[in-house]
């Protein structure tokens, strides 16, 4: 079922006697005020109302029918240029021309309709999607969406739209698109009865044509637009009913905001049925100028804009691509908003040679006539001659297609001063920046807002400043280039959207960044995330406020936390200022707070209800025992195995090795018997499995205990055997007693009860962490360190459950989303082991709805990972990077990688370095390998305070409570430097 679109303007204004366009500098001055400036006569020009409609008769998410012809539309996606390589930026240039010259291959003109605006964020529009996305909200989280979207509102954030219209044909004529398709329907005639003529005469009322399109018609067309959408797959998706309304709509609001679509919510298509998309009344009186009426929907208030389109008039001599003259760069410099409207006719190869024939004729012909006359051709028309003399042998050597384009740029004010300034400003900028000249039309505004609507071109009475092009020159001015970074949705082949936009994060210049941890899966990418820089940057504060926000939309977190940071910002929101209590820290060591016996009570009680703290110090003895830590008991030996290794280090596991083995091996021989007796006495498998005692570290290092024992009563036994287990017996003995190994050995484990809460942090106090990132000098304590964290990196992601589930909104069965945040994860991946288990957990998250999140000063060994997947022709398993300030030029080469950039490149390391970078500013690369610089913004004080880790500043923020309601939070905007650090 479609939705006819029918919308109506009225134009005030005054019809001048000729249409015309003279490029002078007169011509191209700025009207003066109204109130500065007489009427002139208009001589035998009257002031009329005309009233039109616009041709808009059909539309839904693939096409549009205006007047007789089919169009289509794709969003095409934008990518930053700050730090593209020389080859995205071919790509950027080239790759559009592309894909026009496979669409004109069947030898007909094509219209296109390429429109670049800058579009506000819609806050209601944005919030339920991100709602939607969530899993189970909280109420915190619902407000917190919705007070960040009118936080962006209120500053203005907008995104850079750029939509890409193509015409597909006309209704009466057939496609002129050739895809390999047929030719779509003509719409069904009507009968001349009754009902019919009652119709017309409805139709010289109301100016509504009450045309049947039938379903054929509208399905054949809609496979035309379905292969322009796939021929344009890798560049854009296809532009949707509600986006076509915003390109409607915008050219006629000027700088004031466009309503939100639907304006009336859409009937069904059919007759006597219709939307009204806008009512515009304007006024085109002035020459250089329109002055455009609209009315206020909530309030009735009557607004005014002004609105002056600049045609292009010149190009620079030699057109060829330079990254910093690039026009759609340049616009987008300027401290106000620029409208681009590009249209252009696809000329198919023999058509294109044959313009640019007539071109060089003429001009050899100008040529020859000066010679004739007397006169010496000067140096410019001699150059031209010779240029587009070139140019067609190339074409007759080497045919391709071309295009016939004009280009329009639209400011808008809300006074006629503000006006002129910024067309003014706008043309010496593109003067000065790409050497592109534009004037200002006289009497042709209204014709030029005509153009800007999506659809046919209103016919001019001159075609002003057009220029014919090679395919190759379409994208040099990087139409696509922009500031947008961050999450964006994608269609697979079969049309199905993946993805969706998560929670705000940050800033990429104006445009709003957008970031959910598993956006990235959802689109078939790696499940991890690398989040890395200097001590004080910042990536503490990302990962801070991604483990709340994920946890607050019903994402299972699990943090890993070495320097005690997220248990901090959790006791902080929990129990407010608290925290700052000399007692405080004990109380939480032993687990008591919040408890009715202590003093210290929640004053954000459901935030404390969903949150679990576990001091792995304070734990019982062989919480981490491999056998209580793996769900199958063989696979807990190469666990065990691994642990033993990496606490002795290499060199002493190759020592004891063997006795251990011999261990192993006894301890496991003896629980199959005990399973093998217990199914005999009438146990099923999984009943045995349940209640048979597993194997223990204990029991390995008791065994080894016995053997030593029996080999020292043997006379018989070995010396070198002897010597073998005597040393595996003092090693693993001295070994249960050292700080936190004692947490794998224990004769009765008791691991972890899975308790399903939203965020878990799991605190590593008091544990020494390498100093450095190469095992090879790693010394007793470091050893211990390093696999103390990835025994608990494998405890953490057994805690996390796989199992399928009721979604607690939809009501259908799925995986609920998880999260593992490794602070300090340069520990785990310094180690074979331990780049191993990191690998086993990115592979198998995708399929788990699990995202590890690695916070880390070293990435070295992550790229090693990464290149490791890409030789094997695997997935990348880092979706996302947040490279934050390096504090050396060494430092910043070795970060490079991970933002998928050159590490020699000047530009990349000086990106990733004072003074480019600051505290809480990074290089971001998002899910589409996009780089851009983003600054991380917390919005409200209250997290500002929460993720504060320096302990100089930390006690004094903290020393306020928090409201328990984010909707009681303050805006950091609201609040003085002054009173944040009070």
């Amino acid at each position: 079922m479609g939705l006819l679109i029918i919308g109506f303007l009225v134009i005030v204004g005054v019809l001048a006697l000729a249409w015309v366009l003279v490029p002078s500098k007169k011509d191209d001055q700025a009207d003066e005020p109204h109130s500065k400036k007489k009427e002139k006569s208009t001589g035998s020009a009257q002031v009329r109302e005309d009233a039109q409609r616009l041709p808009y008769r059909y539309a839904d998410d693939q096409i549009f029918v205006a007047g007789d012809s089919v169009w289509t539309g794709i969003r095409l996606t934008t990518h930053p240029e700050e730090l593209a390589s020389a080859d995205e930026l071919t790509a950027m240039a080239t790759e559009p021309g592309r894909v026009f010259a496979a669409l004109g291959r069947a030898g007909r003109p094509i219209e296109w309709h390429l429109k670049i605006v800058e579009k506000p964020v819609d806050a209601a529009a944005e919030t339920a999607k991100i709602l939607d996305a969530a899993w189970l909200p909280t109420e915190n989280y619902r407000s917190y969406v919705q007070r960040v979207a009118d936080y962006q509102q209120r500053l203005g954030a907008s995104e850079r739209d750029v939509a890409l219209f193509v015409k597909l044909g006309s209704l009466t004529h057939g496609p002129a698109v050739d895809m390999g398709e047929t030719a779509a329907d003509a719409p069904r005639p009507r009968g001349e009865g009754r009902e019919a003529l009652t119709a017309r005469a409805g139709e010289l009322v109301t100016g509504v044509a009450e045309e049947d399109l039938s379903t054929a018609t509208i399905e054949r067309w809609q496979h035309v637009a379905s292969s322009v959408h796939q021929a344009f797959a890798r560049l854009g998706e296809p532009l949707t009913r509600a986006d076509l309304v915003y390109h409607i709509r915008k050219p006629l609001h000027g700088h004031l905001p466009v309503p939100k679509e639907p304006l009336i919510h859409s009937r069904a298509w059919g007759r006597s049925q219709f939307d009204l998309v806008v009512d515009f009344r304007g006024d085109n009186s002035r020459p250089t100028h329109i002055q455009i009426e609209q009315v206020d929907d909530e309030t009735g208030q009557q607004l005014t804009s002004y609105t002056t389109t600049l045609v292009v008039a010149s190009w620079p001599e030699n057109l060829r691509f330079q990254q910093y003259q690039a026009w759609a760069r340049r616009v987008g410099e300027l401290d106000f908003p620029v409208d681009v409207s590009w249209r252009g006719t696809l000329l198919p190869a023999d058509r294109f040679t044959k313009e640019i024939s007539k071109i060089h004729n003429n001009l050899k012909d100008e040529y020859e006539d000066m010679v004739a006359g007397g006169r010496t051709p000067d140096q410019q028309l001699t150059d031209q001659v010779a240029v587009s003399k070139d140019a067609v042998d190339q074409a007759i050597d080497n045919p391709k297609p071309g295009f016939e384009g004009r280009m329009r740029f639209s400011v808008s004010a809300p006074t006629v001063e503000e006006l002129n300034r910024r067309a003014s400003e706008l043309k010496k900028h593109l003067e000065r920046q790409s050497g592109v000249e534009v004037l200002r039309a006289k009497r042709l505004q209204w014709r030029l807002l005509q153009e800007a609507l999506p659809g046919d071109a209103p016919a001019l009475p001159i075609a002003p400043y057009q220029r014919i092009q090679s395919l190759e020159t379409f994208g040099i001015g990087l139409p696509t280039a922009g500031v947008n970074i961050g999450d964006r949705t994608s269609r697979d082949r079969s049309g199905q959207v993946l993805g969706w936009k998560g929670p705000f994060i940050g800033w990429s210049g104006r445009f709003p960044v957008h970031y959910g941890l598993h956006v990235g899966p959802a689109r078939n990418m790696g499940a991890g995330v690398a989040c890395a820089g200097a001590s004080g940057g910042g990536k503490s504060s990302l990962g801070l406020l991604k483990f709340w926000q994920e946890s607050e939309s019903g994402t299972e977190c699990v943090a890993i936390d070495p320097k005690v940071d997220f248990a901090q910002m959790c006791y902080y929101l929990a129990f407010g200022a608290q925290v700052n209590d000399p007692d405080f820290e004990q109380e939480a060591a032993e687990g008591t707070i919040g408890t009715p016996a202590s003093k210290f009570q929640p004053v954000n009680p459901e935030f404390w209800a969903e949150t679990r703290i576990i001091d792995l110090l304070k734990s019982h003895d062989g919480v981490l025992d491999p056998w209580a830590i793996t769900p199958d008991v063989h696979a807990g030996r190469l666990v065990a195995e691994t642990m033993l290794a990496g606490f002795v280090g290499q060199h002493m596991w190759q020592r004891i090795q063997v006795p251990v083995t011999v261990a192993m091996e006894t301890v496991l021989d003896r629980y199959d018997r005990r399973l093998q007796e217990a199914m005999v006495q009438g146990a099923s498998a999984t009943q045995a499995a349940a209640t048979v005692t597993r194997p223990t570290a204990w029991e390995v290092v008791q065994n080894i205990e016995e053997q030593l024992a029996e080999a020292q009563a043997d006379t018989a036994s070995r010396a070198d055997k002897l010597q073998e287990l005597e040393l595996a017996a003092t090693v693993l003995r001295s070994l249960r007693k050292m700080p936190y190994a004692r947490l794998a050995f224990a004769q009765q484990p008791r691991p972890f009860e899975t308790v399903r809460k939203r965020r878990t942090v799991i605190t590593l106090r008091g544990l020494e962490l390498p100093q450095d990132d190469n095992p090879d000098n790693w010394q007793a304590p470091d050893r211990l360190a390093s696999t103390i964290l990835q025994m608990v990196m494998r405890m953490a992601s057994q805690m996390l459950d796989v199992k399928l589930e009721r979604h607690p909104v939809s009501g259908a069965m799925a995986t609920r989303p998880k999260a593992l945040f490794v602070d300090e994860s340069y520990v785990v991946t310094a180690t074979p082991a331990g780049r191993s288990l990191l690998q086993r957990a990115l592979k198998q998250g995708r399929s788990y709805a699990m995202v590890v999140y690695l916070i880390t000063q070293q990435v070295t060994e992550l790229i090693r990972i990464e290149d490791a997947e890409s030789r094997e022709g695997g997935t990348n398993q880092i979706h996302s990077a947040f490279m934050f300030l390096q504090k050396s030029v060494e430092e910043a080469k070795r970060v490079a990688p991970m933002l998928k950039r050159d590490p020699d490149d000047p530009r990349v390391i000086a990106s990733l370095m004072e003074p480019h970078l600051e505290t809480g500013v990074c290089m971001y690369r998002d899910a589409d390998n996009r780089v851009g610089t983003t600054e991380i913004d917390l919005v409200f004080t209250e997290l500002l305070r929460a993720t504060d880790t320096n302990p100089k500043t930390r006690p004094v923020r903290q020393a306020v409570n928090p409201p328990a309601s984010v909707a009681h939070w303050s805006f950091q905007s609201d609040i003085t430097d002054w009173e944040v650090a009070a």
